[in-house]
């Protein structure tokens, strides 16, 4: 659908992002130099999803060239779509609500997506009672993983299986581990939250590109957590760890910035840890937050035609 060139800005539903295998490697750590092998894998920026608020349909900035970030305070629109909640699908193709809201509309509020959301992050008997719902309408295969990311324990987690990989690559971490695997978000949650509860783990942590353990280092930590865990709770995990990391990119190169409004943006040059890696027109090197500015109209495409 072709639109009127504008500088209205653009409501950011999505970093599209590619995540590709890239082999195993066999690495040496702790005292006695024992081996642990590691799986690697890389994560592109490869378009921004993005909707005009005046229609309902989304549509795939593949040229990621030429942007400026609207000035806050940003309109927040409504989060839901209809993409499905158990595969993958293509989100250029989602028909996204339009309705201006910080969470969900009114008429969003009870849909398997919000149910979904409030299952995967509320704690207590309200999160478990939303993913019964969730899993009444809907089965799906969910995975439950463990990240190191350079502190005391290891961070907790669910997310729908299809998504593991590409939901690492959204958190800072040194190493990562599936370590189980139900067709059920309420067990998913369950199995979480007893893990937390344990005190082996911890469901959240602060997110910072400053990681102060290496990969060796962190693979042998996690792997002894995880045999821990795993006989704690009675799953069988099979020793799989692994690593997503930013391809062709060092984000210690790059300043984070904690508020993005109004920059320029030459191009975006790499993804991870849910922070967009981009270069200012000035050859400036800098770092954002993408949640801060998505689900709101916050992206101006400069000197084209949007959609």
């Amino acid at each position: 659908m072709q639109r009127e060139e504008s500088s209205r800005a653009q409501i950011l539903r999505l970093v599209y992002k590619r995540v590709e295998y890239n082999g195993d490697k066999t690495l040496s750590a702790g005292l006695l130099g024992e081996s642990v092998r590691v799986a690697f894998y890389t994560v592109t920026p490869d378009s921004l999803i993005l909707q005009d608020p005046e229609y309902a349909e989304a549509y795939r900035l593949k040229d990621m060239r030429d942007l400026r970030i609207a000035g806050a305070p940003y309109t927040s629109y409504c989060r839901w779509h209809n993409g499905p909640l158990s595969m993958p699908d293509k989100p250029w193709e989602r028909i996204y609500c339009n309705v201006p809201s910080d969470s969900y509309c009114k008429q969003h509020k009870r849909s398997l997506r919000h149910l979904y959301e409030l299952c995967s992050t509320l704690h207590g008997p309200k999160g478990l009672e939303a993913c019964k719902a969730v899993d009444r309408i809907e089965r799906a295969e969910y995975a439950v993983y463990l990240t190191d990311w350079g502190g005391g324990k290891p961070k907790i987690g669910m997310t729908r299986l299809f998504r593991l990989y590409e939901r690492i690559a959204e958190q800072a971490h040194i190493t990562a581990t599936l370590l189980a695997i139900t067709d059920s978000a309420y067990k998913a949650r369950s199995l979480e939250t007893q893990i937390s509860k344990s005190g082996l783990a911890q469901e959240q942590k602060r997110q910072s590109l400053r990681l102060r353990r290496s990969l060796g280092e962190s693979a042998l930590i996690l792997k002894r957590w995880a045999e821990k865990i795993a006989s704690t709770v009675g799953v069988e995990w099979d020793g799989t760890l692994f690593t997503v990391r930013p391809a062709s990119i060092d984000p210690k190169s790059f300043r984070p910035v904690r508020d993005p409004s109004g920059l320029e943006i030459a191009d975006i040059n790499g993804y991870w840890a849910g922070y967009v890696f981009a270069t200012t027109p000035e050859d400036a090197k800098i770092a954002f937050q993408v949640k801060p500015l998505q689900h709101k109209a916050s992206i101006i495409i400069v000197g084209r035609t949007p959609g």
